[in-house]
C-alpha cells in the first residue's frame, strides 16, 4: 500500500511539473497566437516580446521558419497566457521563438504609424483603456516604484516606410515636502521644464538611448514667491506640512526639496508623403522620500 501511494505521488508530481512548463516569447516583433496549429489559421492575438506562456500540449507538427538569413526549426505547441489578467488566452504558437529564460517585458505603445518600445521597463498607461491611442497626441504613463528611465534603450518600430524619425527628451521638476517617512508632492503649482534635447540614434536609425540627468538638472527650478509657496503647501498638503516650511527662506532647504517628477519623450515621425506625426509620452516618476 505504501509503495502504491509513493507511485501516485510521483505521477502527480510529474503531471504538475508538466503543467508548469513556462516559456517566454523571444520574437523581437511579437508572435502570433493562432486558433489551430497552422500558419493559415485565424490569429487570436499577437503576443508581445517577453509574454509568459504555459505550454500545455505538444503537437509534434514540425515547422521550419525563415528568419532573415537563419532557418528556425521547431513545432506547434498549445499554450495559455499565464500573465493575462483578463481571459487566459489559449491557442497555438510556433515554439522556435520561445525560450525558457525569463525575459523582461518591454513597455510599448502602438500608434497608428509606429510603435514605441522601452526595454526592461515596468510602466503602465494612465487613463481610459477604451480610448484609442491613435486618436490622441499625448499620453500619460507612470513607472513602477524602483524603476528608472535612465540609460534605457528606446525603439521606434515603424508600420510603414518613412523619411525620418526624430526623438526628443525633457524633464519636469516639482517641489515636494518630506519628512522621515511620508511626503507631499505639489503637483498643481509651479514646475521647471527643461528644453527638449534630441536623442541621437544608435546602431539603427530607429534605436535610441535615453538621457540620464545629474544633480545639477535635478536641482534646477524657477524663481518663486515664498509666501505664495507656503500658502500653496497649506492648501495642497495641509497645516501639518505647512508648519514644516513656514520658517524657510528659500525652497530646496529644510523640509522642501526639488524633485524630478516627470520625463517626457516627443517623437516626430515623417512619412514618405511628408506628413508629420507628433506624439508625446509623459512618464510620472515615483518620488522617494
Amino acid at each position: 500500500m505504501k509503495r502504491y501511494i509513493q507511485i501516485i505521488i510521483v505521477i502527480l508530481a510529474f503531471n504538475f511539473a508538466k503543467a508548469q512548463e513556462i516559456r517566454y516569447v523571444n520574437a523581437d516583433n511579437g508572435l502570433f497566437l493562432r486558433e489551430t496549429p497552422n500558419q493559415g489559421s485565424k490569429r487570436v492575438d499577437k503576443l508581445v516580446y517577453g509574454t509568459a506562456l504555459e505550454v500545455t500540449e505538444r503537437t509534434n507538427l514540425k515547422l521550419d521558419v525563415q528568419d532573415n538569413n537563419e532557418v528556425i526549426s521547431g513545432e506547434w505547441v498549445k499554450v495559455t497566457c499565464t500573465d493575462d489578467l483578463h481571459n487566459n488566452r489559449t491557442g497555438y504558437v510556433f515554439n522556435g521563438f520561445l525560450t525558457d529564460e525569463k525575459i523582461e517585458k518591454r513597455f510599448s505603445i502602438d500608434f497608428e504609424d509606429f510603435k514605441i518600445e522601452f526595454d526592461d521597463l515596468e510602466a503602465e498607461i494612465i487613463g481610459d483603456p477604451q480610448v484609442s491611442i491613435h486618436d490622441v497626441e499625448s499620453i500619460d504613463a507612470f513607472i513602477e516604484f524602483g524603476e528608472t528611465l535612465k540609460n534605457k534603450t528606446l525603439r521606434i518600430r515603424h508600420h510603414s516606410k518613412y523619411k525620418s524619425i526624430k526623438v526628443f527628451q525633457r524633464y519636469q521638476n516639482s517641489i515636494a515636502i518630506s519628512t522621515d517617512g511620508p511626503q507631499c508632492l505639489i503637483e498643481d503649482w509651479k514646475h521647471f521644464y527643461s528644453a527638449w534635447e534630441s536623442l541621437q540614434p544608435k546602431h539603427k536609425a530607429s534605436v535610441f538611448k535615453t538621457i540620464s540627468y545629474g544633480n545639477k538638472a535635478s536641482n534646477t527650478f524657477i524663481e518663486v514667491d515664498m509666501n505664495e509657496f507656503k500658502q500653496t503647501v497649506k492648501d495642497q498638503c495641509g497645516e501639518e506640512w505647512y508648519n514644516l516650511v513656514k520658517d524657510d527662506k528659500k525652497i530646496n532647504e529644510g523640509s522642501s526639496k526639488i524633485v524630478t517628477s516627470k520625463i517626457y519623450f516627443k517623437i516626430i515621425f515623417t512619412t514618405l508623403e511628408n506628413k508629420k506625426v507628433e506624439k508625446i509620452i509623459g512618464f510620472d516618476i515615483p518620488v522617494s522620500s
